[in-house]
């Protein structure tokens, strides 16, 4: 059965969707997807067109109207990329991946002409828009739906992996392949709508016939407060369940029946502690990348045999460990991390040949991550092939780094990079705190974390720049950093 028609089969007055405080049931759901599908056949959307989809405009893509365009946009069968926000309408612009884009008429002002733009919204708060007897809806052509997902990893260069429709259905199912779901499940998706994990997650949970919490217009700390309680899933990257257990730290309504599954990069043992303190009674770690799909679940008590653990590895996905030759090394060592599965990608769009951290070779994918495989499927991640710094003769893995500098005190984000100085590597620590907080208690604390006698250099910045699943740009970091520090001898800086 397909996502679109799969929604029908549940009862039409169980909730789909809460916006804030209004309830929307699958019947409403149903209703405004097929009008919109009406609406823009009419307006020549078809199997051919390449739709950027702009309408909503709250957290992380996630409005109602947003999820009504990209399921009346899949009914139709159209290739689609969500371009709900700037970066993502760029990155869609540059690459050539959209002809068309659909949203409120303020946000298709200043599109370049050739751009077909279709006016579209579609308000919870206002009645459903029912097609007439005489303009129903088209019939459904999901299997020719393409979607096209936006990733960069750590390069900073925008691609992107094309979808088929039965690519499509096979990740959204494998969602359910290692979380319970069902009816009452409720979920809050904090991943961007731009990302696979973002786009998957609410319509795996409406295909189990859930709920979904969409945010609506109230500040950032508000929709959180409205939302985080009444969720039994939540899906979030390491950063942002880090932010949002910093920001409540008081107990979460409803802890121990709820589930957070984080993914997009390993997850610091101060935390994971803090989450299941306050926030949660199942703490689930996942692995995957937009190429590849999950590859590997578990629980976070993995983190205690190795603090890169990512879960085991998923049946039927072969992943290996192999050293700069391409061979396999033995079980427990470190190595490049290269993976085969069904669910592998095809390929990029239009990346560069050679100037990618990720790529195809071999039937294999390398995402750049160096990890280790142990005897029972057990897959630790170590971080990116370019994260381990060598800093005259130090070996800092800067994801482990950063682990074991978490929650220090005013401290509210943190990165670790390297200045390529003229008298050597320099390790860098960057934090974002607020303007009374002495950098010098910082600094000693960093240093009781350190081996004794290491040097680094602290810089306040206002903020770390990261891609929609937490990863961060260090070498652009330290090139901007460089630039501005790179001849102080200060060891402490103030951005």
């Amino acid at each position: 059965m397909t996502i679109i028609a799969s929604l029908g089969t549940h009862p039409p007055d169980r909730v789909a969707v809460r916006v804030g405080t209004l309830d929307i049931s699958y019947g409403r759901l149903v209703s405004d997807v097929m009008a919109a599908a009406t609406a823009l056949a009419a307006k020549g959307v078809n199997e051919a067109s390449k739709v950027g989809i702009r309408a909503g405009s709250v957290a992380n893509g996630h409005s109602y109207a947003s999820w009504v365009a990209h399921l009346a946009v899949l009914h139709l069968g159209a290739g689609h990329a969500s371009a709900v926000d700037s970066a993502s309408l760029a990155a869609a612009l540059s690459a050539g991946m959209i002809d068309t884009a659909v949203g409120p008429r303020e946000r298709l002002d200043q599109l370049p002409a050739s751009i077909k733009t279709i006016e579209f919204d579609c308000d919870p708060a206002k009645p459903a828009a029912v097609p007439s007897a005489t303009d129903a809806a088209p019939p459904g052509n999901e299997a020719a739906a393409r979607r096209f997902n936006l990733t960069s990893g750590t390069t900073g260069r925008p691609k992107y992996v094309t979808w088929d429709g039965g690519m499509t259905a096979a990740r959204v199912a494998q969602v359910g392949d290692g979380i319970e779901m069902g009816p009452d499940t409720v979920l809050y998706p904090l991943l961007h709508l731009r990302t696979t994990a973002g786009f998957r997650y609410p319509l795996a949970v409406w295909q189990a016939g859930g709920m979904v919490l969409l945010p609506g217009d109230s500040e950032p700390g508000a929709r959180d407060n409205q939302c985080l309680g009444q969720s039994t899933l939540i899906a979030a990257s390491p950063v942002q369940l880090g932010e949002r257990v910093r920001l409540f730290p008081d107990e979460w309504a409803g802890r121990a029946g709820r589930t957070i599954i984080v993914l997009g990069g390993r997850l610091p043992a101060a935390v994971r502690d803090a989450a299941l303190a306050t926030a949660c009674g199942t703490l689930l770690i996942s692995y995957g990348s937009t190429e590849t799909g999950s590859i590997a679940l578990g629980d976070s008590s993995l983190i205690d045999r190795h603090a890169g653990a990512v879960g085991f590895v998923r049946e039927g996905v072969t992943v290996d460990i192999v050293d700069a030759g391409r061979k396999p090394v033995a079980a427990g060592e470190p190595g490049l991390v290269r993976i085969k599965a069904d669910l592998v990608s095809a390929g990029y769009e239009n990346a560069v040949p050679g100037k990618e951290s990720g790529h195809f070779d071999g039937g294999f994918f390398y995402p750049g991550d160096i990890g280790r495989l142990f005897d029972d499927g057990l897959l630790a991640i170590e971080g990116r092939n370019n994260e381990t710094f060598n800093v005259g003769g130090w070996k800092v893995n800067a994801a482990e780094l950063e682990g074991k500098l978490a929650f220090l005190p005013g401290v509210d984000d943190l990165c670790a990079c390297v200045m390529p100085l003229a008298e050597g590597d320099l390790l860098t620590i960057a934090v974002v705190t607020g303007d009374r907080v002495d950098l010098n208690a910082v600094a000693e604390r960093i240093r009781g974390k350190l081996p004794r006698g290491r040097t680094f250099h602290l810089v306040r910045i206002r903020s770390i720049p990261r891609n929609a699943m937490g990863k961060i740009p260090r070498a652009m970091i330290a090139e901007r950093l460089t630039a501005l520090y790179g001849a102080s001898r200060k060891n402490i800086s103030n951005a």
